[in-house]
Order: C-alpha cells, then sequence, then structure tokens
C-alpha cells in the first residue's frame, strides 16, 4: 500500500505541473525554494485525499458506481484545488464555480487515470474493491469453510500448446502456475484429437461427445446451410445437439464459452444468446451491471485497455520494421486491434470477475474462457514476445481467483487450469503460392462451375458480439429498476460503441457460387460438392465430373494429403508418393500419413477416419504440407492456425492438483478429459 501511495504523489506532483503549464485561469507566483516546498506540500495533501476517497466510501458501505465517486472525487478536488491554491501557492484561482471547474475537472480526471494506472499490479486493492460489489451475495472474509462440499473451477487458456505452456512457465511469464507446479500440481499433455479447434474440443470436454463436428466451419448438406461455431444459432444448435442433462456444468457456471456444458447460469456463452434458445440457462446478467458500474474495475480494467492499445501499436511496428516472417500484411491499423483490447482485456477481467462472483456465490463447478492468447496468436504467431506476453496477465488473474477461494469461498475448490487445442505456426497457403485454396480449386474446373467459400470470421469477434447482447440484454433487465437511468445509459452507450467497432470489419457470408463449397479451418479444408449429389459425393464421381482435379490437389506442394471415400465405402488417404486405406489400415507406397504421426500413427489413423466418417465432413478432406521447420499452412489468413494436422496444434493440457494419477497416452480425443474431470468432481459433489 505505501508503494502504491509513492506512485500516487509521484503522479500528483507530475499532474499538478500539467495543471500549472496547461489549464488556465491559476496563475502562480514566480518559483523559488519555498514555493516548490509548499507545491509538494500540496500535492502529498491531493494525493492522500484522492488516495483516500475509495476506502472511505468502501468503509461507509455507500453504494460503488462510477457516477457516486466521479461526483465524490470532482467535489473533493475542487475544494482541495481552492484550499491549496489559497494557502500553499499564493495563487490566485478564476471567480466563481466555473472559473475552477475545467481545473478540477482536469485534476479528477489525471487522478483516476493514474489512479487506475499504478493500481494494475495492486492484488489486494483489486481483491477488496472487486469483492465489495459481491457482498450481498454473503462475501465475508475468513468465513468458516462447508467440509461437506468441494467444488471445481475450470480455466482454459485458449489455443496454448503444452509445450507453450512449459515455456510460460521456464521463461518467468507465469509465476502462478510455477507456484501451483511446486506445490505439487501436475502438468499432463492430451490429444484433443480432430479436429483441432474450439467448438468439438469444448463440447467434448463438457458433454463427453463431439460426434459430428468435422471443423470450426462446414456446409449442412442435409439441411443446405452453412454452420459456423461462433455463430450463435450454430452454436445453439451445437450445444442443443449434445446437450443431454449430464453436462459437465450441470447445476454450475458457464463463463466466455462457445457452449454451456448445461450450466444454471451462463454469461458471454454464444450457444445461450439467441432469443429462441431452448437451454435452460440463467444469463447471468446482474454480475455484468456490477462489473461494469465498479468504479474500480471500470478504472482499472480502462487504464489496461489504453496500455494494450499501445502495446499493440509498439509491437506491430516493431514487427513491421524488424521485416519479421511470416506476418500478415496489415495488422495496424485494423479492426484486429480493437479485438485484441476487447478480448485481451476487457473479456478477460470482465471472464474473471464473473469466476469470481460465482465462486463466492458457491457454484458447484465453474468453466471460463479466457481468448486473449489465442486471439493474438493467430495474429502474430503462437511463440511470438506478443502472443506469450498475453499469458502474463491472466497469471496475475489467476492469483485473485485463488485469493477468492482462499478467503471468501463458502467450501474449498479444486483448481484445474487446461486447454482445448494447441497452434500451430507458418505462412499462409496464399501467402507462400500466391491464391487462395477457393482461387486454386477455381482455377482447376470448368468455367461454368461456381466455387464458394465462407469469409472467415475470427471467434473474438463473436465474443464481442455476445457482450453487446449481454449489454443490451441487462440495460433492459434494469428498466424494472428504480433509481438505474444513468446505469442503463451507460450500458447502452458502450454496447453501441462496441456496435460501430465492429461495423468497420469484413462481414461473414458467402464469397463465390455453390457448386463447390469451400470450407477452410485453419490448415483444413472440408470440400463440398454440390453439383454431383446431395449426399457424399465418392472420389471415384468426382473425377468423372471434375477429371484432373483431385490428383492436381494430391501433387500441389502445399497439400499434404487429401481424404476421400472410394465407391466401396472404404476411406482413402491420398498423398504424393502413397495412399493408405483408413478402413483396412493397408498402405501403398510411403504413407503420407508418417509426417503427421507425432508418434503414434496408429491413433492418427482412427483419428482421420473417425473425422472422414462424419455425416458433415465434406466429400474432399484437405490437411496442408508440414515443412522441414514444423510449420504448416492455413488455408485462412492467420499465421497462428489450427484444425488439422501437423505441428503442436493438437497437443493440449491439464493442470490440475494431482486428484489422481492419468494416463495422458489414453486421451486421443477432447471428449475422454469428460470422464475425467466427472470423476474428480465426483469427490466434492456426488451425484
Amino acid at each position: 500500500m505505501f508503494i502504491s501511495f509513492g506512485g500516487f504523489f509521484v503522479a500528483e506532483v507530475i499532474i499538478l505541473v500539467a495543471l500549472v503549464l496547461a489549464v488556465p485561469p491559476a496563475s502562480f507566483a514566480p518559483p523559488s525554494p519555498g514555493l516548490i516546498a509548499r507545491g509538494l506540500g500540496a500535492a502529498f495533501i491531493i494525493a492522500a485525499a484522492n488516495f483516500a476517497i475509495l476506502p472511505v466510501l468502501l468503509w461507509l458501505r455507500a453504494p460503488l458506481i462510477v457516477f457516486a465517486v466521479g461526483a465524490a472525487t470532482l467535489i473533493v478536488n475542487t475544494l482541495l484545488l481552492v484550499l491549496t491554491a489559497d494557502l500553499l501557492l499564493g495563487a490566485r484561482v478564476g471567480s466563481g464555480p466555473l472559473g475552477i471547474f475545467p481545473s478540477a475537472l482536469f485534476l479528477s480526471l489525471a487522478n483516476a487515470i493514474a489512479g487506475g494506472l499504478i493500481a494494475l499490479d495492486d492484488d489486494y486493492t483489486y481483491l477488496r474493491f472487486a469483492i465489495h460489489a459481491v457482498r450481498g451475495s454473503g462475501a465475508r472474509l475468513g468465513r468458516p469453510k462447508d467440509a461437506g462440499h468441494r467444488g471445481m473451477v475450470l480455466l482454459e487458456i485458449d489455443g496454448l500448446s503444452y509445450e507453450r505452456m512449459r515455456a510460460a512457465v521456464a521463461h518467468g511469464l507465469m509465476p502462478a502456475v510455477r507456484d501451483l507446479l511446486r506445490a505439487g500440481y501436475c502438468l499432463m499433455r492430451f490429444d484433443c484429437g480432430l479436429p483441432s479447434q474450439t467448438s468439438s474440443s469444448q463440447v467434448g470436454i463438457m458433454y463427453g461427445d463431439n460426434e459430428d463436428i468435422p471443423a470450426f466451419r462446414w456446409y449442412d448438406k442435409r439441411r443446405r446451410r452453412m454452420r459456423v461455431s461462433n455463430n450463435p444459432d450454430d452454436a445453439h444448435f451445437i450445444n442443443a445437439r449434445h446437450s443431454n442433462g449430464r453436462g459437465l456444468l450441470r447445476r454450475g457456471a458457464s463463463i466466455n464459452n462457445l457452449v454451456n456444458g448445461d450450466a444454471a447460469r451462463s454469461l458471454l456463452t454464444l450457444s445461450t444468446l439467441p432469443r429462441n434458445s431452448q437451454l435452460q440457462t440463467e444469463r447471468a446478467l446482474d454480475v455484468l451491471a456490477s462489473f461494469w458500474l465498479n468504479p474500480y474495475t471500470f478504472g482499472r480494467t480502462l487504464a489496461l485497455c489504453v496500455v494494450d492499445v499501445c502495446i499493440e501499436i509498439y509491437q506491430a511496428l516493431r514487427q513491421q520494421m524488424r521485416g519479421g516472417w511470416p506476418r500478415l500484411d496489415r495488422r495496424f491499423p485494423s479492426p484486429y486491434t480493437g479485438l485484441r483490447v476487447v478480448t485481451n482485456v476487457l473479456l478477460r477481467d470482465l471472464a474473471v470477475y464473473a469466476t469470481m462472483h460465482e465462486i463466492i456465490r458457491g457454484a458447484p463447478v465453474i468453466y471460463m474462457s479466457f481468448i486473449g492468447y489465442d486471439e493474438v496468436a493467430h495474429h502474430a504467431g503462437p511463440d511470438s514476445p506478443d502472443a506469450m506476453n498475453t499469458l502474463r496477465g491472466f497469471d496475475r488473474h489467476i492469483r485473485h481467483i485463488q485469493q477468492t477461494i482462499r478467503h471468501f469461498a463458502p467450501f474449498d475448490y479444486d483448481l484445474i487450469i487446461l486447454s482445448d487445442h494447441g497452434q500451430s505456426a507458418g505462412a499462409t497457403f496464399r501467402q507462400r503460392y500466391g491464391c487462395t485454396l477457393r482461387r486454386l480449386i477455381d482455377d482447376l474446373t470448368r468455367t461454368d462451375v461456381h466455387v464458394g467459400e465462407e469469409r472467415a470470421t475470427e471467434a473474438g469477434h463473436s465474443f464481442v458480439q455476445a457482450l453487446i447482447a449481454e449489454l443490451h440484454a441487462a440495460s433492459q433487465h434494469l428498466r424494472s429498476q428504480e433509481g438505474r437511468r444513468i446505469r442503463r445509459a451507460v450500458m447502452r452507450a458502450t454496447a453501441h460503441t462496441l456496435e460501430g467497432v465492429e461495423k468497420r470489419r469484413p462481414q461473414p457470408g458467402m464469397q463465390g457460387g455453390d457448386d463447390i463449397i469451400v470450407c477452410a479451418s485453419g490448415n483444413l479444408a472440408h470440400i463440398y460438392f454440390n453439383s454431383v449429389g446431395e449426399h457424399r459425393v465418392s472420389l471415384q464421381a468426382i473425377e468423372a465430373e471434375h477429371p484432373g482435379l483431385v490428383d492436381a490437389l494430391i501433387q500441389h506442394e502445399g497439400i499434404g494429403f487429401v481424404v476421400a471415400a472410394s465407391d466401396d465405402g472404404h476411406v482413402l488417404v491420398l498423398g504424393k508418393r502413397g495412399a493408405r486405406d483408413l478402413s483396412i489400415g493397408a498402405v501403398t507406397g510411403e504413407d503420407p500419413l508418417a509426417p503427421f504421426a507425432d508418434g503414434d500413427l496408429h491413433c492418427r489413423a482412427e483419428q482421420l477416419l473417425r473425422l472422414a466418417r462424419f455425416e458433415s465432413s465434406g466429400d474432399l478432406i484437405l490437411n496442408s504440407a508440414i515443412y522441414a521447420d514444423g510449420s504448416v499452412a492455413a488455408f485462412e489468413e492467420l499465421i497462428g492456425s489450427h484444425g488439422g494436422l501437423g505441428g503442436q496444434q493438437t497437443h493440449a493440457f491439464i493442470l490440475h492438483p494431482g486428484i489422481a494419477q492419468s494416463d495422458d497416452n489414453h486421451i486421443s480425443n477432447s471428449a475422454d478429459v469428460y470422464a475425467l474431470l466427472e470423476a474428480w468432481k465426483r469427490r466434492g459433489h456426488p451425484d
């Protein structure tokens, strides 16, 4: 606390100097040693008063909303400015309230920003003011724990591979995780299976079944429509199809996820957003309202957003000046800048705040996702300092969650940290070969054949839209309560601001025709031949309709293998120098799966066979090549990608408190994780 006040005092000196230089009508006597001493005294008084405003209001149990604290701060700074100017500095302040108002307003805003920046690493202050907002739920420091119950908190780091988790700990980026490992936690690797992407992995973890989710985006031939996992309607479709009342999160809480795992309460969960949702879950709008209007969390998050914008500008310019490769053509300025800030800071802080709230409420199981690393890694590369440094902020929040469990939870919780998949790096297919996969197929087919592709939209944008939807819903929720007009106005204004940011990005939709549809998900692509047949089309039928197409794709340098079904129903993997019949395990020539075996060729063959047999899989399935440096070539414009095979994209992890010895070699599908977590969960809440 003394360090924080020291920083506040130094900031106050700088603010007063800026006020003297920039804000009329204050006029000061010529500089002298006595004047400087009195000026430092004035800075000390103002710093002490501003430092004490929030604790005093907290002690008085005043309603901590942004406007109440802002008004109190403005009144106090107006009085302090008059006092210190007249008594200490001998200055003449402008006559009347209007004359002093600009100076007082400047002083209040500057102190708010300085306080937010100084307190960024102040865990004590963060917990004190964050917990204050949920006192009504029974939060009480040191209350006795219920020894008869034990809960589970699962924190997912989207897209972080096992190897990069180990590297982050080794390089000091995650000291909280390092301390967990020293305390006896176990870090185990597991294979998330195919496809290596969030919707398949998260559904598997939460329901124990991820059947017929062939990719992040695919074409539903039977219903003749595109499916995109981060579209709320499609997320609801996926969730409803797999929900059976036995989801991992039953009676618990889902925060910042694609699906809700049968949770009783949800916030920022895409599958719960559609108005016609049939999922039995309560949207935790009360948490959203308390976060948004808590002056400490509001100011802290605002300050962090400003810092993150500056970091992104610096990192983008540094990458461009150094000529690093691979890199995206235009990283800044672009819509990604705003997306990064929202996913890496705003959604992270809100999700952690909601997690703390649910711990204090006593939710039996809580699952929260941090998507910031995955988002930055897509654009800067999964091994880049830009992506790896996002883990610092999340690691700090891990400590906040630990402290909430220790001091405020009604019973003990097992804290588990996991990932849904990893990422693989590499220049994109277009960067390497000068054309997209859609353009390549278009060039290889007749001119009367129309090739279409769904424009890619990143998962982060959908969570921004989820936040917008939740803000509107929370605003409507507050309408029925008296005295909430200002709160509703702020939430609506924030939602409208985010809507303006979202309008700047390319909108999703089908590009081109639909005779052939290309659905790319990282370095995996499903190709659907609608003009050939309404159901699964065989290899022979494709070759008859488009002679030479399949062979040209196989021989292309950027394509590692092609999967197709023959007329007799056998699933074939076709490579440049050989083929494998997945149905019977026979190999002709060089095995095209060998470069992707990752130590277990049989497992890879089983995973690929399962994927190819999904009803919704493409008539052709393509996987990019894996290059000598271990990189892959995404079929969408992302230099960090996942979805297929090659590199670390299938290497997920679980960090757990040594609950039971687990044989990670037996996990070749994220659906296997469900049974493991259910067994652990039953220790505290037997069904």
